[in-house]
């Protein structure tokens, strides 16, 4: 686990230029969004981080094809990631679209989106840093935006529009899909 934390800050720290705000996509899946994302703003450093070896290798595919070097794809657990961030380097926004809801209740404690992880995020993300969340599981969607009214550090902005649409291949399934943005507080 150490050799892995090690390579991950080497891997990031070749990456992210230290001081750096950059766009972070938790669970980028193949890519879809972050590419469409990245080619559109070719001056953001742009990251999507998944675990699963296979989404990460069809992702990186794309970043290749369209010769997207602002753009990268790490195969990481979220909270190692953000553990292993460079120092000075900053959260420019978060994108969260369509994560595993683990909608059993004994699975609850597996949900990425809960008070410990947005206070981690709090922490490395600058004043005003946008936080996205997008999922087609109404309980979930309903927890975060609970959790996210009693945080301390992010405010609910819900007048506020997505900034980039380009629908990711779970959307695309989705009958129905619930959106919120979340800004970091001063």
């Amino acid at each position: 686990m150490e050799a892995r934390r090690v390579a991950l800050r080497a891997n990031l720290a070749r990456i992210i230029p230290a001081g750096t705000p950059f766009v972070w996509e938790i669970g980028c899946g193949h890519g879809h969004f972050l590419a469409a994302y990245a080619a559109a703003r070719r001056d953001q450093i742009c990251v999507g981080v998944d675990q699963d070896v296979d989404r990460i290798r069809r992702a990186t595919r794309k970043q290749v094809r369209a010769r997207l070097t602002n753009l990268h794809f790490v195969r990481a657990e979220a909270r190692m990631f953000l553990e292993a961030i460079p120092q000075g380097a900053t959260l420019a926004a978060i994108y969260v679209l369509f994560p595993d809801p683990w909608p059993k209740r004994r699975h609850h404690k597996n949900r990425l989106l809960q008070p410990e992880f947005l206070q981690a995020m709090a922490a490395r993300a600058g004043e005003g840093t946008p936080l996205f969340f997008r999922t087609d599981y109404e309980p979930y969607f309903r927890e975060v935006e609970a959790d996210l009214r009693a945080d301390g550090f992010w405010r609910l902005d819900p007048g506020e529009a997505w900034p980039f649409e380009e629908a990711t291949v779970f959307q695309n399934r989705a009958i129905a899909h619930r959106s919120l943005v979340a800004r970091r507080r001063a």
